[in-house]
């Protein structure tokens, strides 16, 4: 499943955020910890890191454009995983952020007994 890479809250009073710049473009191979794109905000420029290693698609965070906190901005897609399958849609994008809650780790072992 790819990963989501999302424009982070990096000021309290954060609502939305620009991309100043971005260093790697569509189709790049990125590594986990690779400077992907800069935010700028009122108080500082701040460099935003990919969060997995892979290929980087889909990208729709523009620069100079304002975006909501925690909105996707691009995918990464993991060595051979298969591009493009519902990520526009929004499908991959609940599946990303369910495990995201350290309190759902139970749910599968809860269902199993059952």
């Amino acid at each position: 499943m790819p990963t989501e890479v999302i424009l982070p809250k990096v000021d309290m009073d954060m609502a939305t955020g620009q991309i100043s710049r971005w260093f790697a473009e569509e189709g790049a191979t990125v590594k986990k910890g690779d400077v992907l794109f800069e935010i700028e905000t009122d108080k500082a420029a701040m460099e935003i890191d990919a969060p997995a290693s892979g290929v980087l698609r889909d990208v729709t965070g523009k620069e100079g454009v304002d975006i909501a906190v925690g909105a996707a901005v691009a995918w990464i897609y993991a060595d051979g995983e298969a591009y493009g399958a519902g990520v526009k849609d929004g499908a991959v994008a609940a599946k990303v952020e369910a495990p995201t809650s350290p309190s759902d780790g139970g749910g599968r072992a809860a269902g199993a007994g059952g």
